[in-house]
């Protein structure tokens, strides 16, 4: 068989797939890298210390095929039971299980836009319809999410890429009327000082998604959790990879959970800088939403958006554009690094812009 007959034989929906565009991973030193949202400090020294502790003999063995001491551990941290919680190789393993689990071919799912832009590539690998669903003004969570017939509702808080929170309160009238399955992708959460984990209780349709990538800084470990009622995770539980998590990322994610001093140290640290950020981005007349997340969002005047981003490249300064999504082609996504990374950044675009 030639290989384009063999091709034709690749479900029509992945043939017509556009795979999910991370952010660029250049190879060499140099840059600052303010586009992927990864934590500028390292993570907890107690990750190291348990990872030490590791007897390199048992990688022989597999490890806890449901991860139950990372599930302990942060049933315990957030509050909930262990039946609550189940772990993935990072937070996208988890959305790969939701959607292996709920959508069928021509299932409707609809998330409010703009958003994380894996969810369409997720849902065209169920052949499932993406609908995105414009934010109200202000960037507040649309009214009509829940009017598209969707079986799944899609919802990042805060919201990535504007950074913006979508309050409990408009949760709640969301969570009162649907009939949808809700995932509430807070990968951001630590940033914003605030969480609907509490909410399950009273919404069994509800998912919560979190990540270690972001406020533990363990992008390169691949650890992620999720959220639901007991019921809810059983099921996940059917379509998950087996032994999706290896031994040293439950080892390093208990560590991880149990030294909260690190990360409300660390954080504090992120925040500090993200206000600054906001403020003189602000004062440099660019529209920037209140961001409650680890990077910002300004809006580049005049259609420049594109070649402040490459000019900023130019510069070894990497920020993320959305070249492939008009709704947001005016603006720049940038992660919140150290002081002396934010301070580079702002002296770039100050230049570039011309602006004194």
């Amino acid at each position: 068989m030639e290989v384009i007959e063999a091709l034709k034989l690749v479900r029509s929906c992945i043939q017509e797939l556009h795979g999910y565009t991370p952010g660029k991973q250049l190879a060499g030193g140099g840059y600052i890298k303010l586009n992927t949202n990864e934590n500028p400090y390292p993570p907890s020294p107690r990750v190291a210390e348990a990872l030490q502790s590791v007897e390199v003999a048992d990688l022989r063995l597999y490890s806890d095929p449901v991860a139950t001491p990372l599930r302990l551990t942060a049933a315990r941290m957030f509050g909930c039971e262990v039946e609550q919680v189940i772990a993935g190789n990072g937070s996208d393993d988890i959305l790969t299980m939701i959607f292996r689990t709920f959508l069928d071919s021509g299932d409707v799912v609809a998330t409010a836009a703009p958003s994380y832009s894996l969810y369409s590539a997720l849902s065209a690998m169920q052949a499932a319809r993406f609908v995105e669903v414009p934010m109200g003004p202000g960037y507040t969570l649309p009214l009509d999410l829940d009017a598209h017939g969707a079986k799944l509702l899609l919802i990042v808080n805060p919201n990535s890429p504007t950074g913006v929170l979508f309050s409990q309160q408009s949760l709640r009238l969301l969570l009162d009327k649907t009939q949808s399955i809700v995932l509430l992708d807070e990968a951001y959460a630590e940033f914003a000082g605030e969480s609907a984990i509490a909410l399950l209780a009273d919404y069994p349709h509800l998912i919560v998604t979190r990540t270690f990538s972001k406020s533990y800084a363990l992008a390169g470990l691949r650890l992620g959790l999720g959220f639901a009622h007991p019921e809810m995770i059983a099921q996940l539980m059917k379509v998950k990879d087996s032994y999706n998590l290896d031994r040293l990322s439950i080892v390093a994610g208990c560590a991880a959970l149990e030294d909260r001093e690190w990360l409300e140290k660390t954080t504090a640290k992120i925040v500090c800088t993200r206000t600054r950020l906001l403020a003189e981005l602000e004062a440099m007349g660019l529209h920037v939403p209140p961001s409650r997340s680890n990077f910002v969002f300004p809006r580049i005047p005049g259609g420049r958006a594109k070649a402040v981003f490459e000019a900023l490249e130019n510069r070894r300064i990497l920020v993320r554009y959305f070249a492939s999504s008009p709704r947001i082609a005016d603006s720049l996504r940038v992660t919140v690094g150290t002081d002396e990374e934010a301070n580079a950044f702002l002296e770039a675009l100050k230049e570039i812009l011309q602006v004194k």
